[in-house]
């Protein structure tokens, strides 16, 4: 893969620098891998669609991977710079990735909120 930079940016891009989704978002994907506050949980998406209709769910109590079942994780989502549609796996909002608590890089940040 060859970053072409004909967007203008060779990494992240300043907040803003492209249109907003129709709920008025900005960066949701494809900047940089945003934390969130969910622990990570191998199968709870999957228990919680089994169970009651749930409004803007919390996540797990406690972190579990099955693959490292004694990792601390939290829920990373969006993709970042260095992912293209044909080299990330979860390359979309709606994905989430296992991210240790003690990782830190480049392409990976965080969202403020303002309340209006």
């Amino acid at each position: 893969m060859n970053n072409t930079v004909s967007d203008g940016f060779e990494r992240r891009a300043p907040v803003k620098s492209y249109p907003k989704n129709a709920f008025g978002l900005y960066d949701m994907a494809g900047n940089v891998w945003e934390w969130t506050n969910d622990w990570y949980g191998t199968y709870y998406y999957q228990k919680l669609a089994s169970s009651e209709i749930s409004k803007n769910p919390k996540g797990p109590q406690k972190p579990f991977n099955e693959h490292l079942p004694m990792a601390q994780e939290k829920v990373i989502k969006g993709g970042s710079f260095l992912c293209s549609d044909t080299y990330c796996a979860s390359y979309r909002i709606s994905a989430r990735m296992a991210n240790s608590t003690d990782s830190a890089s480049e392409h990976l940040g965080f969202r403020t909120v303002k309340r209006p």
